[in-house]
């Protein structure tokens, strides 16, 4: 077994290339470890490219016409339902707005609250409108965290009053959306 003074007195007899072999095998230690399998990565990814170009050059198809607009607007429908809450959500997205509010340091003294069906969409649109006051940073915290947590939420529209330069407090009025599903579908 080598004791830490066997090494010095070895790395001393050998002068400076022993430390400098040892930074250069430590440098390609890290070479090995890091940057090749990454570049492996790469080169595979390219390869892989390449072989696609290569039959796709040598059995050209037909160009794929564009999805029709029917199709198109199929595709999108699917995708707004998928964000849509549930009409049995409405209390929970209730909920986690004034859970959002308590979390950024907000009171919610009064909102209002609208209904609006599409029947034809087969969803609703439920409409929150809530006056808020406190630091600008407070409500975008709240605003982020309801767009964040409520499923099938948007906001609308947002207005912010100040009534000087010296006021810490803003006021805003949000106007809050939450795509449900109709119970009729």
């Amino acid at each position: 077994m080598l004791s830490r003074l066997r090494i010095e007195l070895l790395l001393r007899r050998a002068g400076w290339p022993a430390p400098a072999g040892m930074v250069l095998l430590g440098l390609g230690l890290a070479v090995n470890c890091w940057w090749l399998p990454a570049q492996q990565l790469r080169v595979a990814h390219m390869e892989t490219e390449y072989r696609r170009l290569l039959a796709l050059a040598a059995n050209p198809k037909k160009p794929v016409p564009p999805p029709s607009p029917n199709a198109l607007l199929a595709a999108r429908l699917a995708a707004f339902d998928k964000v849509l809450a549930t009409g049995a959500q409405t209390p929970d997205l209730i909920k986690t707005v004034f859970a959002e509010a308590q979390k950024a340091g907000l009171t919610l003294a009064q909102a209002e609250y609208h209904l609006v069906e599409d029947k034809k969409g087969g969803f609703a649109a439920y409409q929150m409108v809530l006056p808020v006051q406190g630091p600008y940073i407070k409500l975008r915290e709240f605003i982020d965290g309801v767009l964040a947590e409520a499923p099938g939420a948007a906001l609308e529209e947002l207005a912010f009053k100040r009534n000087g330069i010296g006021t810490a407090a803003t006021e805003a009025r949000l106007r809050l959306v939450f795509y449900v599903r109709s119970d009729t579908r």
